[in-house]
């Protein structure tokens, strides 16, 4: 797999968050997208159960439509 775009919140990245809060959206050379956000936390676990083999990550709404609009322009 090869990075092709880091694409965060105010538009495109070099490199992948170290630290920080910035959730992203990864896109890749095999067509596939992978996004970066925050871990859940217990309660919000005990309202969210993902089947096996998957997960859920949180992105503040404001956030996913700046990431979502700049995925759709590449």
């Amino acid at each position: 797999m090869t990075i092709q775009k880091i694409i965060g919140e105010n538009g495109p990245m070099n490199e992948l968050c170290k630290g920080g809060t910035c959730p992203t959206a990864i896109i890749t050379d095999g067509g596939d997208a992978y996004v970066q956000g925050y871990v859940l936390g217990a309660g919000e676990r005990e309202h969210l159960k993902a089947p096996t083999g998957e997960d859920f990550i949180r992105i503040p709404i404001a956030t996913l439509k700046k990431i979502a609009a700049q995925v759709v322009e590449a």
